[in-house]
């Protein structure tokens, strides 16, 4: 693998999985390039910027690390996206004439991530009653009620965002190697492509998912999902 493609907190990876979706945070469970007689240099609950280089494409992720110690011999990193509180339960809540964007920011600040409102959240909600339940599932319950064109996610600054879809096109569309693929479950598999988020979209289909994967062949994975504009 090519030294220093992807690092966590300063410190190079070399293996793991760093998966993104667009519902959702992004996750990454990374063997550490430590000896095993040395510390790294952050801890559970610490902050930790993630980033993937590439030949000079690069992208890079505020994260929260959750978990790190030694596993079979070597040291072991997991990290996710934001601050990593969306598991964190909220108390009961009820809301009279609010707007959906203040019912997603409250869950987030109570939480303790950090919100950031899209398009589409100034419907007025007439009753809204926010039960005792997780932030993530908070938030999944009020963009079920929006509709299927409302995602939230964790952004690569960090922030936890919620709105109305509104999909690009890929602007490296043309540089993907499209020769690794299947069909039958929409998942496609390129060379490493830092920049590539879900959001995006790939021939008129929408990123639904992206797997960096990190090893001896290194590679993003993605699935795919229908788009119509």
């Amino acid at each position: 693998m090519k030294a220093g493609i992807m690092s966590v907190g300063g410190l190079d990876v070399v293996g793991g999985v760093f998966t993104v979706p667009r519902l959702g945070v992004p996750t990454a469970m990374l063997r550490l390039a430590l000896p095993p007689n040395e510390v790294p240099r952050f801890s559970a609950g610490d902050a930790v910027s993630v980033v993937l280089e590439l030949d000079g494409v690069q992208s890079q992720w505020a994260m929260t690390c959750v978990r790190v110690g030694r596993d079979v011999g070597a040291w072991r990193a997991l990290v996710v996206g934001g601050a990593g509180r969306t598991a964190r339960g909220l108390e009961p809540k009820y809301y009279h004439q609010a707007t959906a964007g203040l019912v997603f920011s409250d869950a987030c600040r109570e939480a303790g991530e950090t919100p950031q409102v899209g398009d589409g959240l100034d419907i007025q909600l007439a009753r809204w009653t926010r039960p005792r339940m997780a932030c993530w599932e908070a938030l999944e319950a009020l963009r079920r009620w929006l509709g299927p064109r409302y995602a939230w996610r964790a952004l690569p600054g960090g922030q936890l965002w919620m709105g109305l879809e509104k999909p690009t096109s890929y602007p490296r569309e043309n540089d993907l190697d499209w020769s690794e693929d299947d069909p039958a479950t929409a998942r496609v598999e390129f060379r490493l492509t830092p920049d590539l988020l879900p959001g995006h979209l790939l021939s008129g289909s929408l990123v639904e998912e992206v797997r960096h994967v990190i090893g001896p062949r290194p590679r993003t994975e993605v699935v795919l999902g229908p788009w119509s504009g």
